[in-house]
């Protein structure tokens, strides 16, 4: 089963399963254009993108006031490179088969492998533009004056006179 990896492809051909909380089970990611990205082999980027959308769509990530924040157990983690690479292996692996008897008796299992990108993936996901797979543009805009106060309506008030 030697086949040939492409230089781009740092999946390695597989599919990347998300979970929405460490206690949940993997399910495979099926983002809008990941069967395309998947076989996108000249695009550099395209292990970036499907993982930065896998991520904004699974993981409590929200774009806090222009800065990438983990909402974790009711804190706000600032993400940065090292905590991607904690967040990462929590929420997203790949499926892969595994031998779990011996070369003469075998006994096949998929099992899901905690995927822990490399240092070029994750510094792509900090990249300023979202084709080279930046995150921070899937994520979710909200602005510190909406994390502290409760959404108020607003009343016109007709100027005196």
């Amino acid at each position: 089963m030697n086949q040939h990896q492409h230089p781009y492809d740092r999946l390695g051909g597989r599919r990347l399963c998300a979970r929405r909380s460490p206690n949940d089970p993997y399910i495979m990611w099926r983002g809008a254009d990941a069967s395309f990205a998947a076989f996108s082999l000249s695009d550099p980027f395209a292990a970036a993108n499907s993982l930065a959308d896998c991520l904004a769509e699974c993981v409590d990530l929200v774009n806090l006031n222009g800065n990438p924040v983990w909402v974790n157990q009711g804190r706000l983690v600032p993400v940065t490179m090292n905590t991607l690479h904690e967040i990462v292996p929590q929420y997203i692996a790949t499926k892969e088969l595994v031998n779990r008897g011996t070369e003469s008796a075998p006994n096949w299992a998929l099992v899901y492998i905690p995927f822990v990108p490399d240092s070029r993936l994750v510094r792509d996901l900090f990249s300023s533009e979202r084709r080279e797979g930046a995150l921070l543009p899937r994520l979710t805009k909200v602005t510190s004056s909406q994390v502290n106060e409760p959404r108020r309506q607003k009343v016109f008030v007709p100027p005196a006179g």
